[in-house]
């Protein structure tokens, strides 16, 4: 049980340190830059959608927010040079809220794609040192109402669009893969997906593939990976916005005593429909976010003790990307973009 109370204490003090450390939003590109971000039209603002739930431990309570376009954590670009409607990446952050996706956004960006990025936490006014279950409900309503607002877009190709996430992003949009209609969006790129949130659907009506750094070890035991990860139940959720899946078996209500599957072992159990898929790809040189920095092999621990506080060692926390990884993860993810599943 300690390990698990240290794991909690792990997540909030790394997202407040993301969150401190991480450098201010980019500007937006210069004229004869790749891309050029838009400015969004005053009759899109919803701020009547924004509300101010609580913190309680590190469970947040109370009606969470909407998607409000005209949030300054929003940023939408487009091709500086596009020839039709180009395809939409909608951006979905992890712990450390937008600085998380922000780099590999970019990369998109320059490669052709229009980009939607935000971050959920500052939507709801709340720091992202909550829990993994109740930063991705946060993360999801504001996911999917993304992607509801983008398909009123007329500057994009809302035949062709396709999700990133990254960590408990990643988590969420394989949720989303559920939700979405097969004839706007064609592909979920999940980076580092974990079972410890809300969980993972019993179906999906879209390609999702999930992608692991073969260093990845965040949150995991160590010497185990962060597929291997299988906490107990009661570090489930189920949210009622979510689809149905492995959260509505493994919850405090439902199965205290139990653990949640694995990623790996939810994927032996999923029911696919004809138009979806799942596949699993591993990268040399890669930990957790190929995007968020250096390769740096590292426990909880050691990490803790570089910044002047103190967390077990027997939790891995491992981060970031040789270049060769880095590139070779962005390669998979502009190539599925492409040509879909191989």
């Amino acid at each position: 049980m300690k390990r698990f109370f240290f794991l909690g204490l792990a997540w909030a003090a790394a997202a407040a340190w993301a969150q401190a450390g991480a450098p201010a939003p980019a500007a937006p590109a210069a004229p004869d830059a790749a891309f050029l971000s838009v400015p969004i039209g005053a009759g899109d603002c919803r701020p009547e959608v924004l509300r101010r739930p609580v913190r309680e431990g590190l469970t947040v309570r109370g009606e969470l927010s909407g998607f409000d376009p005209c949030h300054p954590s929003v940023r939408f670009t487009l091709p500086a040079r596009s020839q039709g409607r180009p395809p939409l990446l909608i951006a979905v952050h992890g712990g450390g809220g937008r600085p998380d996706a922000q780099a590999i956004t970019d990369r998109f960006a320059a490669a052709g794609m229009a980009t939607l990025i935000f971050d959920a936490y500052q939507h709801n006014g709340m720091p992202p040192r909550t829990s993994n279950a109740s930063r991705q409900m946060m993360i999801f309503r504001i996911a999917l109402q993304a992607y509801q607002w983008a398909l009123g877009r007329g500057d994009i190709d809302t035949g062709r669009i396709y999700l990133y996430g990254i960590s408990n992003g990643a988590s969420v949009v394989v949720n989303l893969a559920a939700v979405v209609d097969p004839a706007h969006v064609k592909g979920v790129f999940a980076e580092a997906p974990t079972p410890n949130g809300i969980g993972y659907p019993d179906e999906i009506r879209v390609p999702v593939l999930i992608a692991f750094g073969r260093e990845d070890d965040l949150g995991a035991k160590l010497g185990q990976r962060r597929w291997e990860i299988a906490d107990p139940c009661r570090l489930n959720a189920e949210f009622a916005e979510a689809p149905p899946g492995t959260s509505r078996r493994c919850s405090d209500r439902s199965n205290p005593a139990g653990r949640m599957p694995t990623t790996l072992q939810w994927l032996e159990t999923l029911r696919l429909r004809e138009q979806g898929a799942v596949r699993v790809r591993y990268f040399d040189g890669v930990a957790h976010g190929a995007f968020l920095g250096p390769l740096t092999v590292q426990t909880a621990g050691q990490f803790a003790r570089s910044r002047g506080f103190y967390l077990p060692d027997d939790v891995g926390w491992s981060e970031g990307a040789t270049d060769e990884g880095r590139a070779a993860l962005l390669a998979e993810a502009l190539g599925f973009f492409r040509d879909g599943l191989r």
